[in-house]
């Protein structure tokens, strides 16, 4: 409010005795500010605005005379003089001068606090990295020097849903917050198309530019609070327009003004530098936690390499210096501080004995490790966990750390576990190695004996093998498939080797691998000696097949009383197993149980199957395509000629039977009851039972 005090002064100097009212606002909105007399209020009637070449306008009515002066944006003074002939042009204009004086002192003084409201708003620019503290600090200066405002809405544009989405609100309900605008809905949306400011005075303005209003926002305006008015200006950031700013009027009565506008315009940048603001710290502070967590993923895999660097030097340390497995496996569990077990299997020793093994079987190891893929896992049995890991190279599994958890393994632990794996792996492929060395050493003295005629110097030499040469000697080949890689192979043999160690602990012997075969020598004072290893052989071959899921085949040589006979036994146990390779079969099979077999092993297969071929095609003919003369054939010799164990055989009548045997007599041209045909007949018949 205006200050008149000076010019009450001057009225009342000048103007002796005449009463008088002063006006002061726009239009409508005119307020009664200083008067004198006893005369009611008499509102003044409208004033044309004065133009560029006058300072004030004049209207008499009523014997009163009315005095209008217009200042910027349409304000106006009217002063009221209860008196018609009331004219002196000087004093009006000292009067003019007065009032502009004053209205330019209070307008300064206002754009003053304006500014300083402006520059406040600057100011917590950099006062917080809050966005929504911020954003309300604006919005209530904002209201402070726009007055006619009671509330205020920044919506921030979603290029996700393509939504102007509420961001910070202030005097509005909670609600508010989902009143979301599609771009061109009402006038959020439309300002924020064409970027043009726009200012509604009242609420029909408002509605009729509430056009493409969806269902849902239009319920929210229906059952909301409607604004009397609303000042809305585009939010932009360089040249690109982010959002919009709303300052909206619920109670107070004042008009906006294009001041108020143009203010809303200068907030409205200071919000897009407060979001931008807010959006480089947000993206600055994402690099700067993306950075201090690779700090940390880098400090963490810095620590966890120099664990396993240090492990690695610990325990390689310890397999340079001949340690052996079971130095490994206690360091082990000393760095990890829980009991710690390893079972090779190779060997099929457990480290440290019996730690593991009234718990577990080697088989049932196996059984564990192949559910879970030869991958480590964690098992648990009788309410107490374990951690698996196996050792494996190539597909060949050597052998199973079994840690006893007290607590969970971290990752400390686990790179551990893994050195402790890498080296085990390296201290089974030495062992291997120098195994390999060993029996490539016993392997020479083997050949040795099969060609060296110097039996003397070769039983002494054999002493340097714990050989001591008995009554019967013979040799044993073991086999398997050769259908795995080279590392799994070999491991499969050492497996094999060390059973059989096991095996014959006290019996002298000869053992050593390659490739894909065990060679044995046994040396033994009887016969009785040499059925029990059979009998044992077969029992290992049971469990190995039980275990590696393979068959084995093996074949033994004929025991005998002369040294010099041990190459006459290897090359009979070499036909056994050759025997069995011919026939596709597997187990375990003497040379004397081959029997006249033993004429054909050298026999090529194709030549044995044509021979038999040359007879029984002869018993097809192509009104006999089926091959029941060949099966009544095959039967009738089996069964040593009887004609009825034939027939009943068969489920045939002995007529039947006596029709087939005339027809096969007639087709192959010869008799049962010749000597010769039968022997012909009866060989063709072993050799398609035994070798088809």
């Amino acid at each position: 409010m205006l200050n008149l005090t000076s010019i009450e002064k001057f009225i009342e100097k000048k103007f002796k005795n005449i009463p008088y009212q002063v006006w002061l606002g726009k239009h409508s909105m005119m307020e009664l500010c200083s008067f004198s007399g006893h005369q009611p209020a008499v509102y003044p009637p409208p004033i044309p605005l004065n133009d560029k070449d006058t300072n004030y306008t004049f209207l008499q009515q009523n014997n009163i005379t009315y005095m209008g002066m217009t200042f910027e944006d349409s304000f106006q003074v009217i002063v009221c003089f209860f008196d018609r002939n009331i004219f002196n042009e000087f004093e009006f204009d000292h009067l003019y001068l007065l009032f502009s004086v004053l209205y330019y002192k209070e307008i300064s003084k206002s754009k003053n606090k304006e500014l300083e409201k402006v520059i406040e708003g600057i100011r917590i620019l950099n006062s917080s990295l809050d966005l929504n503290e911020l954003l309300k600090k604006i919005f209530q200066i904002a209201l402070n020097v726009i007055p006619s405002g009671d509330a205020g809405v920044f919506r921030i544009f979603d290029s996700k849903t393509n939504l102007l989405v509420p961001l910070t609100t202030v005097g509005l309900p909670k609600e508010y917050i989902q009143y979301k605008t599609r771009i061109g809905e009402s006038t959020s949306g439309q300002v924020f198309i064409d970027g043009i400011p726009r200012i509604h005075h009242s609420k029909q303005e408002i509605l009729m530019d509430r056009i493409n209003i969806s269902k849902e926002n239009w319920s929210f305006v229906k059952n909301g609070d409607m604004a009397r008015a609303m000042i809305t200006v585009p939010v932009s950031l360089g040249g690109t327009r982010i959002g919009t700013m709303t300052i909206l009027q619920f109670s107070k009565k004042k008009k906006f003004t294009e001041r108020d506008l143009d203010l809303l315009q200068g907030f409205s940048h200071q919000v897009a530098i407060a979001y931008n603001n807010a959006k480089l710290y947000k993206e600055a502070h994402t690099r700067l936690n993306k950075v201090t967590q690779l700090s940390n993923e880098l400090e963490e895999k810095n620590k966890l390499l120099q664990q396993r660097i240090n492990v690695h030097d610990t325990l390689t340390q310890l397999s340079l210096n001949n340690k052996g497995i079971k130095a490994i496996i206690y360091e082990t569990n000393r760095m990890l501080g829980m009991p710690v077990g390893y079972v090779d299997f190779l060997d099929g020793e457990f480290y440290p004995r019996n730690q593991n093994q009234k718990k577990f079987s080697i088989d049932h190891i196996s059984n564990l490790i192949s559910i879970h893929k030869n991958s480590p896992a964690y098992i648990e049995m009788n309410n107490q966990d374990y951690y698996f890991y196996p050792i494996i190279v190539g597909t060949a599994l050597l052998g199973c750390i079994i840690i006893t958890l007290s607590h969970p393994l971290s990752s400390m632990d686990t790179i551990t576990i893994e050195q402790s794996g890498s080296v085990l792996a390296l201290e089974l492929a030495k062992k291997i190695s120098m195994t390999e060395i060993h029996y490539k050493k016993v392997q020479e003295y083997f050949n040795q004996l099969l060609e060296n005629h110097d039996h003397k110097t070769l039983i002494a030499k054999g002493h340097k093998f714990n050989l001591e040469f008995s009554t019967y000697t013979f040799v044993v080949l073991c086999e398997i498939p050769d259908l795995f890689e080279p590392f799994e192979i070999e491991a499969r043999i050492q497996r094999l080797l060390s059973k059989i160690k096991k095996g014959f602990p006290k019996i002298n012997k000869l053992i050593f691998g390659f490739h894909n075969k065990v060679t044995l020598l046994f040396s033994v004072p009887n016969t009785k000696d040499v059925n029990r290893i059979i009998h044992h052989i077969k029992m290992i071959i049971e469990d190995e097949e039980r275990y590696d899921k393979n068959d084995i085949r093996i074949g033994l040589g004929t025991p005998y009383k002369e040294i010099k006979n041990i190459v006459k036994s290897y090359n009979e146990a070499n036909k056994s197993l050759a025997f069995l390779i011919n026939r596709n079969k597997f187990g375990l099979i003497r040379y004397e149980e081959i029997g006249v077999n033993r004429f054909f092993l050298n026999q090529p297969i194709q030549e044995i199957e044509e021979f038999t071929e040359e007879i029984f095609s002869q018993l097809r003919s192509e009104k006999l395509q089926n091959k029941d003369l060949e099966k009544t054939l095959m039967i009738y010799i089996s069964s040593n000629k009887s004609a009825t164990e034939t027939a009943k055989t068969l489920h045939i009548h002995i007529n039947t039977l006596y029709q087939r045997l005339r027809k096969i007599e007639e087709l192959l041209n010869i008799s049962f009851n010749n000597a010769e045909d039968m022997l012909k007949i009866q060989l063709t018949c072993h050799l398609r039972e035994t070798f088809e």
